[in-house]
C-alpha cells in the first residue's frame, strides 16, 4: 500500500479513482493493472451485474415482473473479495467469478443493469465498498453516479473496430465460430443501450480526462494516468 501521506493525500481521506468507459475499451484490465501499481483495491462493477444476473438466473427469475426482481435482490447473498487487484464474487459462500462472463450470463447481464432497483443496490455496495478504502473503480456510470466525488477520473475509449478485436479472442473461447463482424455488431449495440438508456447513461462527464487506447497499449494507458495523478498529488 502506498502510503497516502507520502502521496501528498491527508490521510484521513479516502482516495477514489473513477474509470468510465465503453464496452472492450480495456477499463477493467487497465484498472486492475493501476491498482496494483498504486497498491489498493480495484472494484470491478462488471463483476457485481453480472453476480447478481447469476443469482437471478438461478433463481429463474422474471426480469419483467417488479415483484420477483425485489424479492430476488431481498434474498441476494452476493460477497466481493479481492485479492492482487482482482475482484473475486461469491454468491452464498460459493466462488462463481469464472461463470461471471458464460455466453448466457453476457447476454443477459446488460438486462438486469438497467433495472432501477438492480442499480440501486450495486450503488449501495460501491459506496459501502468506497466509503472505507482506497480504490480504483471502474464500470459506465462511476465518474457520473456512483464516485462523482473522486479525487481523479478518467474516461477510457478505443475505436470500434479496435474494440471487437480485442473482444474476439475472448469470445472465440466459449464461442469458436462467432467472426469479427459479429462482435462487432454486439458491442455496437451494447453502446447504444448503455448510452441511450434512460438511469444512469454512460456518458464523458467534463472534468473526466480523456484517454482514447486505439493505438497505445494498457501498461501505456496505466502510465499516462500515474502521470496525471503524480501531476496533480504534485501540486497540493
Amino acid at each position: 500500500m502506498i502510503s497516502l501521506i507520502l502521496m501528498g493525500i491527508d490521510e484521513t481521506k479516502v482516495l477514489k479513482i473513477a474509470i468510465d468507459g465503453p464496452a472492450a475499451s480495456g477499463k477493467g484490465t487497465v484498472a486492475k493493472m493501476l491498482a496494483q501499481r498504486l497498491g489498493i483495491i480495484c472494484l470491478d462493477t462488471g463483476a457485481l451485474y453480472r453476480g447478481i444476473t447469476v443469482h437471478f438466473m438461478n433463481s429463474k427469475v422474471n426480469l419483467g415482473h417488479e415483484s420477483e426482481v425485489n424479492s430476488a435482490l431481498e434474498n441476494l447473498n452476493l460477497r466481493v473479495c479481492h485479492q492482487g487487484g482482482s475482484t473475486l464474487v461469491f454468491l452464498n459462500d460459493k466462488d462463481i467469478t469464472e461463470h461471471l462472463h458464460d455466453i448466457e450470463v453476457s447476454a443477459t447481464a446488460y438486462k438486469v443493469a438497467v433495472i432501477p432497483a438492480v442499480r440501486k443496490k450495486v450503488r449501495s455496495i460501491q459506496h459501502e465498498i468506497a466509503c472505507c478504502q482506497d480504490l480504483v473503480c471502474e464500470g459506465r456510470d462511476i465518474t457520473s453516479v456512483v464516485l462523482p466525488d473522486a479525487q481523479f477520473k478518467f474516461y477510457l475509449t478505443a475505436s470500434l473496430e479496435e474494440r471487437a478485436r480485442r473482444r474476439l479472442n475472448q469470445e472465440r473461447i466459449q464461442n469458436p465460430g462467432i467472426t469479427l463482424e459479429q462482435v462487432k455488431q454486439g458491442i455496437h449495440e451494447r453502446d447504444v443501450a448503455d448510452m441511450t438508456r434512460e438511469i444512469s447513461p454512460l456518458v464523458h462527464v467534463s472534468d473526466a480526462v480523456l484517454i482514447d487506447a486505439s493505438h497505445i497499449s494498457a501498461v501505456e494507458v496505466v502510465q499516462r494516468m500515474l502521470d496525471i495523478i503524480n501531476d496533480k498529488l504534485k501540486n497540493l
